[in-house]
């Protein structure tokens, strides 16, 4: 009898457990996460369509000629639609680094993995637009296009999207371990960056018209320390500008810069005492030797040498009639860098007419 009551009571609450199971909700497993790719791509196609408009507004060739010639108006419009260019940048920069955080477990795999092929292509077409826009407008006659912090922001983007490709490369590799389940982020593949570092060279022709602005990079973050090296090493292969009444002939004097009273006079190595000038060689009814065989005005090209470089090694008189200011510097060899001498051929006025490496 005992028996039988107990059986019976087990049997009761069982069905209370069991109907009580089927009574409360089912809860979600622990392993299901939230698919956040729905936003993400709504955010991605916003990214997409103002990179697209940034790109579709770059300046076109007939713009960048006015700029290179000084025109006020294609200046303001240019540094406009260089901002543009470089923040497009940035987006195609988000969309990388956000693509593979959520491509695991999204619905649509495929929309995902397409906007990620496509920003890398777009992010290096806005690289190249930016580098050309920003040596257009560090050549620009208005010399005050662009500022050196302009151009050190856009080293910044370019430096912020290499690394970032490089971590992603690193990324991409761990997921391609063989072995188990196939990983979406397999699916993924880096794009080369441009082979030459945007922004190095039109920094490189800013500093040419700004030499006084050298010292400036000095103060750059560590990180800028590569493309510092390579702007000053860029800076020193370009010839230095020509004076803008150049074009009125080599034989005569520059305005305000003729020997009587302009800038001062360097006498060549050979010249021993300075002659007493014509006036008083004229008196003396002797003729005034020729001044280009012995000495170099400092103005134009020279005068901005001086200032960029400081006091050169060694100052000689060629047999041409030209004066060679000797520096050393950074100079490609090969695949490599080394430093190598360079003499500069200036006339006497001050021009530069070529730069010669010197053989050891």
């Amino acid at each position: 009898m005992r028996h039988s009551i107990l059986l019976l009571l087990g049997t009761l609450a069982a069905a209370c457990v069991a109907e009580s199971q089927k009574a409360r909700p089912s809860q979600p497993g622990a392993a299901a996460a939230p698919d956040r790719s729905q936003e993400t791509l709504r955010e991605i196609e916003r990214q997409r369509r103002w990179m697209a408009d940034a790109l579709a507004a770059r300046p076109p060739a007939d713009e960048l000629d006015a700029l290179r010639e000084g025109d006020a108006d294609a200046v303001s419009d240019t540094r406009k639609r260089f901002r543009r260019l470089l923040t497009a940048v940035e987006r195609a920069t988000w969309i990388r680094e956000t693509v593979p955080e959520v491509l695991r477990g999204s619905a649509n795999p495929d929309r995902l993995v397409s906007a990620f092929d496509a920003a890398g292509r777009d992010r290096n077409e806005a690289l190249a637009s930016a580098d050309a826009t920003a040596r257009a407008l560090a050549a620009s006659r208005t010399q005050n296009a662009i500022s050196l912090d302009e151009l050190k922001r856009a080293l910044q983007v370019a430096r912020s999207a290499r690394e970032s490709e490089q971590r992603l490369a690193a990324n991409l590799g761990r997921a391609a371990r063989p072995g188990g389940n196939a990983d979406p982020l397999q699916r993924l593949a880096t794009v080369p960056m441009p082979p030459e570092p945007p922004f190095v060279q039109a920094t490189a022709r800013y500093l040419t018209a700004h030499p006084g602005q050298d010292r400036a990079l000095d103060s750059w973050p560590p990180q800028l320390a590569e493309e510092r090296a390579g702007i000053r090493a860029a800076a020193a292969d370009l010839p230095l500008p020509q004076p803008e009444a150049a074009d009125r002939g080599a034989g005569e004097p520059l305005a305000g810069m003729e020997d009587d009273e302009g800038e001062p006079i360097i006498p060549g190595p050979d010249a021993g005492t300075p002659h007493p000038g014509p006036a008083a060689a004229a008196d003396a009814g002797t003729a005034a030797p020729a001044e280009t065989a012995s000495s170099v005005q400092v103005s134009g090209d020279l005068r901005r040498l001086l200032s960029r470089r400081g006091p050169p090694l060694e100052i000689a008189q060629r047999p041409d009639g030209l004066t060679a200011f000797r520096y050393r510097e950074q100079r490609t060899c090969g695949v490599d860098r080394c430093v190598v001498t360079v003499d500069y051929l200036f006339d006497s006025r001050g021009r530069l007419m070529r730069s010669e490496v010197v053989k050891p």
